[in-house]
């Protein structure tokens, strides 16, 4: 008998067998790894603010522009010459009314002077004043980011409210690079199809200028004599007379053509309950958000506070007129009321061990209790504090960032090693 060959084969059997038992060690101990009764996942630090909702009315300085004689806008069509919040010198030509309507021209016109204003601020040469590529580029990748947004949640509607934000980024982006600084042959190309689709309407009965320098809207609510700067900054205004006025109704003018904004500085005052006043009372300026879907941040300061009993009304003032803002008269804003920086913690993570408030991390394959100092309970999370400032209790530690925080877990306590 070969015995050579037998051991071959013994050792080559008792070679199979270690290896199937290695195998089915290293699988047994991954399958406990993966299929252990705990979660985790790491602390992170994020911030929190609380805001207040409330409703917004804006005060500014307007001058209403009337069409003369017996004409009104209603049986014609009213052309503004130039976009909404543009700049116009005294006797600038403002708009036009021509004979006949057509809501279909009307819409077609607003497209290409929304496409006209936004080329010309871009070719308007004011290089200095755009901000640096990296800062560009943000804005855009961010755009980007809500329009993917919006078409994921299926709002095509948000998706075209950011057209003209990614327009213009791109436009000032090129500007930068010098592969866009210059624009005329495309705002003359656009301007000359205006003046074909107007042409069309019929004859001109009237051309509106400008009678002051200020800046041109298209739209009047009847409110433009009413709530106005000089009503604001009036310093026997009280809580009362406010409150009159902001239920104050409009002065409608049938011959109104739009309107000139006198003065950058608008304000906007607000009613809100009195748990917020001290927040505000020695704040000097605050932070507001415009817009219920896409949303402008404002710092705004506080210029004045009225006392009235169970509500007070804060006037918020400045000079920023951000591209595209809307200034409807009322606006639903949201005011700042607090901020917090700390851990976010799930609430499934929290648990309370002899008394003390904490969570279980898994430090290696052990199990420690970590105290916390909770700063706010807000949607479903714990806000920690990420330095409490004293010591913790004895024979324990404070949670720290990018711990592996046990959010879910059975049979947990102090110092259990997990077998997985």
């Amino acid at each position: 008998m070969d015995t050579e060959y037998l051991k071959r084969v013994g050792l080559c059997i008792v070679g199979a067998l270690l290896s199937v038992c290695l195998i089915f060690y290293l699988g047994f101990h991954l399958w406990r790894t993966f299929t252990r009764e705990v979660e985790i996942q790491p602390v992170a630090e994020t911030t929190v603010e609380k805001t207040v909702e409330a409703q917004g009315y804006i005060f500014r300085n307007e001058q209403t522009l009337l069409l003369s004689g017996g004409n009104t806008a209603g049986n014609n069509t009213l052309f503004p010459m130039v976009s909404n919040g543009s700049r116009l010198a005294k006797n600038a030509e403002a708009a036009r009314l021509y004979t006949g309507s057509s809501v279909d021209v009307r819409e077609k016109v607003a497209q290409i002077d929304q496409q006209i204003a936004l080329l010309q601020e871009c070719a308007s040469g004011d290089v200095q004043g755009l901000k640096d590529a990296q800062t560009i580029d943000e804005e855009i990748f961010a755009v980007l980011s809500k329009i993917r947004a919006a078409g994921d949640s299926g709002k095509t509607a948000d998706i075209g409210l950011q057209r003209s934000d990614f327009l213009e980024s791109v436009n000032k982006r090129m500007i930068l690079s010098g592969m866009g600084n210059n624009f005329a042959s495309e705002i003359s190309a656009l301007q000359a199809e205006r003046s074909s689709i107007v042409s069309g309407l019929g004859s001109c009965l009237e051309t509106i200028t400008a009678p002051v320098s200020g800046y041109y809207y298209a739209a009047c609510d009847g409110y433009e004599s009413v709530f106005t700067k000089d009503f604001l900054t009036d310093k026997n205004l009280t809580f009362g007379t406010l409150t009159e006025k902001l239920n104050a109704a409009p002065v409608n003018e049938a011959r109104a053509a739009g309107k000139i904004v006198t003065d950058s500085e608008w304000f906007m005052v607000c009613m809100l309950d009195r748990e917020y006043l001290n927040v505000y009372a020695d704040a000097g300026r605050c932070t507001v958000y415009f817009g219920a879907g896409e949303e402008y941040r404002m710092n705004m300061e506080i210029y004045k506070i009225l006392e009235g009993g169970e509500r007070f009304a804060i006037l918020l003032s400045t000079r920023e007129m951000p591209t595209g803002f809307d200034f409807s008269r009322t606006q639903t804003v949201r005011f700042l009321t607090a901020e917090y920086t700390g851990f976010q913690i799930p609430m499934s993570a929290v648990r309370i061990v002899d008394g003390m408030t904490g969570v279980y991390v898994l430090d290696g394959s052990t199990v420690a209790f970590r105290p916390i100092s909770t700063l706010i309970v807000t949607d479903g999370y714990y806000i920690v504090n990420t330095d409490p400032g004293e010591d913790p209790p004895e024979g324990y530690q404070w949670l720290a960032q990018h711990e592996n925080l046990i959010t879910e877990g059975k049979a947990l306590y102090h110092g259990k090693v997990l077998s997985g």
